[in-house]
């Protein structure tokens, strides 16, 4: 386990779908399960989001608890994590609401994407853009500057192809997973972790290390096996 510690909190159907085939298909929230992401989030330096769910969703997630607001000032951490979108990219509107959020902002992308951006000076006044590689992003070079930063826990909110590369470059040391008492189908649907997979002998194994159960939800503590 590294000295960052990376934490994985994602709620999915019992089918295994993140969302439905249509991400903006209104859907009720649960209380407990949004409860359980604000604590986890709590903890966190910096958040992890792929720039498929900023689009999405609009905004970043923040604490309101003010519990879980004054013990971060107790650990001496800023009010609200840093919120990092990760978009090689840099295909991000500038409409979005999360651009007047009252947090601090880093982008993680691309040379390519800094170049091809007509946004990119307009971009640079709202956040913090970290060129991570030429067209794919370097992960070890992420976590080095993470570390130079001082930055000691990060929670990663998906998407799936964000939560895929994590996996890949072997960044993940648990997951929290939210099982929803639904089943929402669909072959398009998104998944906790996509991209290309793995083959059965070398994927990633985890061990079990926590369960709860409120109501007909499941809280799933995994530990990554390294």
């Amino acid at each position: 386990m590294s000295a960052i510690q990376t934490t994985v909190v994602l709620g999915m159907t019992a089918d295994g779908k993140i969302s439905a085939v249509d991400p903006h298909a209104p859907r009720d929230f649960d209380a407990v399960d949004l409860a359980h992401l604000e604590s986890q989030v709590s903890l966190a330096d910096l958040i992890l989001v792929g720039a498929g769910t900023i689009r999405t969703e609009g905004v970043s997630f923040k604490i309101s608890n003010p519990e879980l607001l004054a013990a971060r000032e107790v650990r001496n951490q800023s009010p609200q994590p840093i919120t990092c979108v990760v978009s090689g990219s840099l295909d991000l509107s500038l409409d979005l609401p999360f651009w007047s959020q009252d947090i601090k902002r880093w982008i993680f992308t691309t040379r390519t994407g800094l170049e091809r951006n007509s946004d990119a000076t307009t971009l640079q006044k709202l956040a913090e853009l970290i060129d991570l590689g030429d067209t794919d992003l370097d992960w070890d070079r992420a976590y080095s500057l993470i570390a130079e930063r001082g930055i000691h826990k990060v929670v990663v909110l998906g998407g799936g192809s964000l939560t895929a590369a994590l996996v890949k470059a072997g960044k993940i040391d648990d997951w929290w997973l939210t099982i929803w008492p639904v089943i929402f189908g669909g072959k398009d649907a998104p998944s906790p972790v996509e991209g290309e997979g793995f083959v059965p002998k070398v994927a990633p194994h985890l061990q079990l290390v926590e369960t709860r159960q409120v109501g007909s939800e499941l809280f799933l503590h995994y530990r990554t096996l390294k």
